[in-house]
């Protein structure tokens, strides 16, 4: 177990790993494949349909079998138990149907659209589903995108729009539509919780182009910049987000999750960077200086009290993640090397990531969920610690992948692979993180954490 005297700071080269030149495109069969998981989820809990509610920021089920999301509305998707899907939609995503990735037919349900539109075609939601061939006594599953049951609360509760959940309920009796969302999302069983080799490299394409706009905005920062130019210094373009990208310094860290604004970077500031897009992301914070004397006086024991233990915990989680281990077994060794107590982390220290930020997650306290081949997971442990430290943070994501689906995915996938050896190798041997067979880094910056973030020679690596 490495300890926090392992930890050094030192000279370390920058890693330029290369982006993906070619979006990958996940094939048909994969969608197919897709479709048979849900629909065994759908048999084992005896549904005969299932609605999957779709918004543009929480799109992630409805894309799963669909392969896209809405732009601007809202959208629900209805699949029998045969197999058979159709897809509600607004005005402006109406034909967007055509392009389903499983053959659906598209309906028009003008309630799904922004306010004001045109509702010259307006009908209940209940009409339609009656139409569709739902009827009294059907068991309807309703997918939001929170995993609430069966983690707490009963089946009875929902997190879609009560016009769609009352509408159902007019249609198959009120005991009859009940919360499926753990079908998709729940971290031992949904069926999104493992991903194919196509899939992975999917996620490589937006972890890869996440990973490189937080690479070059640190490259290219310097005080007396305002935080909107550092952003614009990030490289992801307009691909799409899995969460707000944030630059955000001095004071305005303590507001946490807002965007830029022109306030200036200067020197002695807490300085933070993150970019989420498809599949990954990458998030920096630490202090805007290049050594301790750059800081205020009562702040210069931070390198020792704080960013040492985090970089040793979070070394400690990339060398400890591993097929078979059990989630519950990853939170006790994060809270005995780097206790709650003390560090002020709450929330769960890594968890599962897909078109979401955070889908789920099967490391929590007692889980006896275990780490699968085919999961993808964001090393995320978030320390809280007083205003005048910055809390150290540095955030990567990361698939696994055992010997067969390796081969899968360097046969399929060569560059893909390429790239995730190039960053196997300089945490392996430029940092000292030994990581695991079957731990392949998504990030082209993973492992590497430059505490003083106008430093950009030094970074934290592990001595033995």
């Amino acid at each position: 177990m490495i300890k926090v005297d392992n930890v050094k700071y030192t000279n370390v080269r920058e890693p330029f790993i290369g982006l993906p030149q070619e979006t990958p495109v996940i094939p048909d069969e994969v969608y197919e494949g897709r479709l048979e998981k849900v629909l065994d989820g759908m048999k084992s809990k005896d549904l005969d349909y299932i609605l999957v509610y779709a918004d543009r920021e929480h799109y992630g089920n409805f894309d799963y079998l669909a392969g896209f999301g809405p732009r601007f509305e809202e959208a629900v998707l209805v699949l029998d138990k045969e197999g058979k899907m159709q897809l509600l939609l607004g005005n402006e995503c109406l034909s967007m149907y055509k392009h389903s990735r499983i053959p659906a037919e598209g309906i028009l349900y003008q309630t799904l659209s922004l306010p004001n539109q045109p509702m010259d075609d307006h009908r209940l939601i209940e009409d339609i589903l009656e139409e569709i061939g739902l009827k009294d006594s059907d068991k309807v599953g309703m997918v939001g995108w929170k995993l609430m049951y069966p983690v707490f609360g009963t089946e009875y509760v929902y997190d879609v729009p009560s016009f769609i959940v009352d509408g159902t309920k007019k249609v198959v009796g009120d005991k009859n539509v009940v919360n499926a969302t753990d079908i998709f999302i729940h971290p031992e069983y949904g069926a999104r919780v493992i991903n194919t080799a196509d899939e992975i490299a999917y996620f490589e394409f937006g972890a890869a182009y996440a990973s490189d706009a937080v690479q070059q905005m640190l490259l290219n920062m310097r005080t007396g910049l305002t935080e909107i130019e550092v952003s614009q210094f990030g490289t992801a373009g307009s691909l799409p987000t899995s969460c707000f990208p944030k630059v955000l310094s001095g004071h305005r860290i303590d507001l946490n999750m807002v965007s830029p604004v022109t306030n200036e970077l200067k020197l002695g500031d807490r300085f933070q960077a993150t970019m989420g897009l498809i599949g990954g992301q990458t998030n920096r914070r630490g202090f805007l200086a290049y050594e301790e004397e750059d800081l205020a006086e009562e702040s210069r024991d931070w390198l020792e009290k704080y960013a040492k233990p985090y970089f040793a915990v979070a070394a400690n989680w990339y060398e400890t993640i591993a097929i078979d281990l059990e989630g519950g077994d990853m939170y006790d060794m994060v809270e005995s090397t780097y206790p709650q107590e003390k560090h002020g982390w709450w929330l769960n220290p890594g968890h599962l990531i897909a078109i979401e930020e955070w889908m789920s997650s099967p490391i929590y306290k007692d889980s006896e969920i275990t780490v699968k081949s085919g999961m993808c997971f964001q090393m995320d442990i978030i320390p809280f610690v007083e205003s005048k430290y910055a809390a150290p943070d540095f955030e990567d994501g990361l698939a696994i992948a055992d010997a067969d689906l390796r081969a899968e995915l360097e046969e399929k996938y060569p560059e893909v692979y390429s790239r995730i050896q190039a960053r196997r190798d300089f945490m392996i041997n430029e940092l000292n993180i030994q990581l695991k067979p079957e731990v392949l880094p998504l990030s082209n910056i993973a492992g590497l954490y430059r505490p003083y973030m106008l430093n950009k020679d030094k970074a934290f690596v592990v001595e033995r």
